[in-house]
């Protein structure tokens, strides 16, 4: 493949798994603030707490990594 065709199909590439991750991320925490809350007696905080950081984390992330002019 040539370096052009690999430069047009990065940024595609790039977030064709956005959906898995988000899903698993989402998954893993809500597991793991469901365990806390019940170990710190918090019910229920942490399990709204951590998912939600965790998108907006990743929706400030996308937002830095499309941004115009950010070719990284």
């Amino acid at each position: 493949m040539t370096d052009s065709k690999m430069k047009q199909m990065n940024p595609w590439a790039k977030y064709s798994n956005l959906g898995a991750q988000l899903l698993g991320g989402l998954l893993i925490l809500l597991y793991v603030g469901k365990k806390l809350d019940l170990y710190f007696n918090l019910r229920p905080m942490l399990i709204w707490i951590l998912p939600f950081l965790f998108i907006l984390l990743t929706l400030f992330k996308i937002i830095k990594d499309t941004k115009p002019g950010n070719d990284a």
